[in-house]
């Protein structure tokens, strides 16, 4: 995998990609800190209710850089055990879900529902609860669509400031973030055409400007010591520059230079081992790289001071 693909994968699988079917608008999902007092591994079968929910009824559920939130509280209303053996634990819960937005507190759109529960012990009866979540509930779908209209004019009204936040960025240097915020915006948004064109060059100035510092650090690498060691970190590092970088040409151009003075009597294993490393490295680079592609797709459930909701 191509430093482009690397790259640019991450903000335009969730812009481009993700978006080409139909249109998906971004959120997260996230619990209060009262959740503490539900067992962890159903907590974790909520959370995966809930991105149920969101990714069927037209949300995109791990998004980094979004203002919006679906969350649930849940109340016991009832417990009771029945006789066994072995005895069985009956809850009986109300969950409350919330739309809403993180940066102005404000609340979109609540649903209410009661759910059952029954199981071995107080965990399994809370699984058992939470694995009931229907995401064609009326109730929840309409939570859904009440919410997914005010976050679409949320993004129809701020994709200005939203692109105005990217410029800032990119002055900074800080492409990467800039490049989140800017696809951060759905295509299917008022300004989703204006945002897709200011990534694409967001992310060719970033492009260069990665490939460029590569280019650099092999010259001056080279200009070092110019011996057969060497010959093999500065190919290795040139081997890594994209092909659609403005300083490709000039890249191949030392390339070819550097090659030339590799001793031409070197036996096989060592041309091997230097091809297997120039393999390897790029290897850990895609690998190092691709680490921010599980940002925000975690499945462990999040909890966070969301009382202000109730």
């Amino acid at each position: 995998m191509n430093m482009k693909n690397i790259i640019l994968g991450l903000a335009l699988m969730a812009a481009v990609n993700t978006y080409s079917q139909e249109c998906l608008l971004p959120m997260t999902i996230q619990f209060d800190n009262d959740f503490v007092n539900v067992p962890y591994a159903a907590r974790s079968v909520l959370y995966q209710s809930l991105n149920r929910v969101a990714t069927e009824n037209g949300l995109i559920s791990d998004s980094p850089l979004t203002p919006f939130v679906l969350t649930a509280h849940c109340d016991v209303i009832d417990k009771s055990n029945l006789p066994g053996p072995p005895i069985q634990t009956v809850y009986n819960l109300g969950i409350t879900f919330y739309m809403a937005d993180l940066y102005t507190k404000k609340k979109f759109a609540t649903a209410y529902i009661t759910l059952e529960g029954v199981g071995n012990g107080e965990v399994k009866s809370y699984i058992n609860a939470f694995g009931r979540i229907n995401s064609k509930n009326i109730e929840i779908k309409s939570l859904i669509n009440e919410g997914k209209a005010k976050m679409m004019y949320y993004y129809d009204t701020q994709y200005p400031n939203i692109i105005k936040e990217a410029k800032r960025l990119e002055a900074t240097q800080n492409f990467e973030e800039a490049l989140m915020q800017v696809f951060s915006i759905p295509v299917c948004s008022k300004g989703g055409d204006v945002a897709s064109k200011y990534g694409l060059e967001l992310y060719t100035k970033n492009l260069n400007r990665l490939n460029l510092y590569l280019l650099n650090q092999a010259r001056a690498l080279w200009a070092a010591g110019q011996n057969q060691q060497t010959a093999y970190e500065v190919c290795a590092m040139l081997a890594q520059i994209d092909p659609d970088a403005a300083c490709y040409n000039d890249a191949q151009k030392l390339m070819r230079e550097v090659k030339g003075q590799v001793r031409s009597d070197i036996d096989f294993e060592m041309r091997q081992k230097y091809n297997d490393q120039i393999r390897l490295e790029s290897d850990r680079i895609a690998a190092a790289r691709a680490i921010g592609v599980a940002y925000g797709k975690g499945q462990k459930p999040t909890t966070t001071n969301l009382m202000w909701l109730r």
